[in-house]
């Protein structure tokens, strides 16, 4: 752990390198000497239907969800989700510029009494 869940409008892609948001977060995170590198999963994944505001057609949103297993301290963890905002502002910085783009990251911790797994990483 962390996972990295992107989730974006459908559309966004039009506007957003979302593979290359996704390439700079996953290795902003897995490089940035917080977490363990080989850890880190991240994928991104387009919603089929999505109301933005006003749902005019040129609204987008991208959210992007840190799930990480419980045990960082609060100044980790602002430092990761920090690390997470500033990559994908890097790639969507035109589009945020232009306007009608919406970009977050939240936070999630993980419970480890109710999350279960194999794990065959080296």
């Amino acid at each position: 752990m962390p996972h990295i869940i992107i989730d974006y409008s459908r559309g966004a892609a039009e506007r957003v390198a979302i593979d290359e948001l996704t390439k700079a977060v996953h290795h902003r995170v897995r490089d940035g000497a917080l977490v363990k590198p080989t850890a880190v999963r991240t994928f991104a994944r387009e919603a089929t239907f999505s109301c933005v505001g006003d749902e005019h057609p040129d609204n987008h949103f991208i959210q992007i969800i840190l799930r990480i297993a419980p045990g960082r301290s609060a100044d980790i963890k602002r430092e990761l989700l920090k690390a997470v905002l500033e990559a994908a502002r890097d790639i969507a910085a035109p589009a945020l510029q232009a306007g009608r783009l919406g970009l977050r990251a939240d936070l999630y911790e993980s419970d480890p009494d109710f999350a279960f797994q194999e794990l065959a990483f080296a």
